[in-house]
């Protein structure tokens, strides 16, 4: 095998890669877009009952989910890395978003009200999620401009391969 053939077939397999990446993160995007539209929509009653029945009797209610997530989040990294990332852009969307994660918690700083509690057991996470789900708008802020960096991230995505004028 020649090396320009070679080099031929290792610049289509990072093109394929790069768009199996673009296509599971615009899913991801709108994934996330339409979960914080959740908050909006659905009633606090509906949610906090979806709530009660995932966490029923339980201190937490995300572990098989959490397990997945991180799966695919080593996964989506391994794409990236795959496909070749400017590092200066990846780290800085990291540090980004762990921050804007950071004060979106700590929006949720007040208390609840007895009928806003979750029953026993509780877990500090589980006092997060009932926190979250009382008052979701509370993170106001956090929640605008992470919407804003999904919408101008995943606009860019669509329009790098030729899916947005």
């Amino acid at each position: 095998m020649s090396k320009t053939f070679g080099l031929a077939l290792m610049l289509e397999a990072e093109d394929v890669v790069a768009k199996i990446l673009a296509i599971l993160l615009a899913i991801y995007s709108v994934h996330a877009l339409a979960k914080f539209g959740f908050f909006f929509v659905l009633s606090y009653r509906r949610r906090r009952e979806a709530l009660d029945r995932a966490y029923a009797g339980k201190a937490s209610a995300t572990k098989i989910a959490d397990a997945v997530l991180l799966v695919f989040a080593i996964v989506l990294a391994g794409l990236l890395g795959i496909r070749g990332a400017d590092h200066l852009s990846f780290l800085t969307g990291l540090l980004v978003g762990m921050t804007l994660i950071q004060i979106y918690f700590h929006q949720f700083c007040v208390p609840l009200s007895d009928n806003e509690a979750p029953k026993p057991p509780s877990s500090p996470i589980k006092i997060m999620s009932y926190a979250i789900q009382a008052k979701p708008g509370r993170p106001w802020k956090e929640l605008v401009v992470i919407a804003c960096l999904l919408i101008w991230s995943l606009c860019g995505v669509l329009r790098q391969y030729g899916l947005l004028p």
